[in-house]
């Protein structure tokens, strides 16, 4: 039932996110511009359902990558946009913005170089992986990520560092086809993550018990964790790195889930917080077109505060 209510919480935002605008459409407005793509549904054929699409695909992405990599590390503050994969990631797309190659293989390489440093960085001789420093190395990563960030886009040019700017904040403002048909692509990186909910909630109990069970955790760890990476990392190439949706999107899908770790909870969950987020930018300002991010981070902001205090508790 709480599956239900969100499928369909996801559906009435959908229909919001094509109604809202400068031009707000009614119900009966809307079903016509729907059946009428080359006529007075060009603006929403063209412009507002481009839009949500990539926001939603961006938003499972993201709400993917948080679950998968908070499990696997055991810790609700090791989402990707707090241990600086999207930040790496985002540093790596803008490099390859300055140098003139895809954005999303920068993109990518960029998480996988953030998770390799994680890795490398987080590791004990003995213990493996220590998921405490992971966090505390993830956010030296993000602020050493964000700083290189900056130093590329003082060296572009005037149009080029505001584009820049405006897509590190966040923004569906660009989206369109072409950005749909890219958002495809992570289909492949997104169905291993969605079946992956068994092997989560086995892993969760941790790496002895795990491995009672026949898992070779290693190896799964390491596995999803790059799988994990690369949705996060093309999720960037998207929109920008929308901060909040991946920390938010897995403690969100697990209260729908009853607890447990549920990968289609957390991607309609980050689906549907990008989408709250764009319907918001465009009703409360919708001649200003702020960025979607913005309004993320407003959202998951009080989340973050949450999880941080009921972790000060245990």
């Amino acid at each position: 039932m709480r599956f239900l209510g969100l499928l369909l919480l996801l559906l009435v935002l959908a229909v919001l996110s094509l109604s809202a605008g400068r031009v707000w459409l009614g119900p009966p407005a809307l079903l016509d511009a729907l059946m009428d793509p080359e006529g007075a549904g060009r603006m929403i054929w063209n412009l507002r359902l481009p839009r949500l699409l990539v926001g939603m695909i961006a938003g499972a992405g993201f709400g993917l990558a948080g679950l998968t990599f908070q499990t696997l590390l055991r810790n609700p503050l090791a989402s990707p946009d707090v241990i600086g994969v999207t930040q790496v990631a985002a540093f790596g797309a803008v490099a390859a913005l300055f140098l003139g190659a895809p954005v999303v293989l920068g993109a990518w390489a960029g998480g996988l170089a953030a998770v390799a440093a994680l890795g490398w960085l987080a590791a004990h001789p003995r213990h493996g992986i220590e998921t405490r420093a992971v966090v505390l190395q993830g956010l030296a990563l993000a602020i050493f990520a964000a700083a290189g960030t900056e130093a590329l886009i003082l060296r572009m040019g005037d149009s080029s560092a505001g584009m820049a700017m405006t897509w590190l904040s966040g923004t569906l403002n660009a989206a369109g086809w072409a950005e749909v048909r890219r958002g495809i692509w992570l289909a492949p990186l997104l169905m291993p993550l969605l079946l992956a909910g068994r092997v989560l909630d086995r892993l969760e109990l941790g790496d002895d018990l795990a491995r009672a069970l026949g898992l070779r955790v290693g190896l799964l760890r390491a596995g999803l964790g790059l799988i994990a990476a690369l949705v996060a990392a093309g999720s960037v190439a998207l929109c920008g790195p929308m901060g909040f949706v991946a920390l938010a999107a897995g403690p969100v899908g697990r209260l729908v889930a009853g607890g447990r770790p549920s990968p289609l909870a957390a991607m309609l969950t980050g689906a549907a917080f990008v989408t709250l987020a764009d319907v918001l930018a465009r009703a409360l300002a919708p001649a200003a077109l702020l960025p979607t991010g913005l309004y993320t981070a407003l959202i998951g902001a009080p989340v973050l505060i949450l999880t941080v205090r009921r972790m000060a508790r245990r």
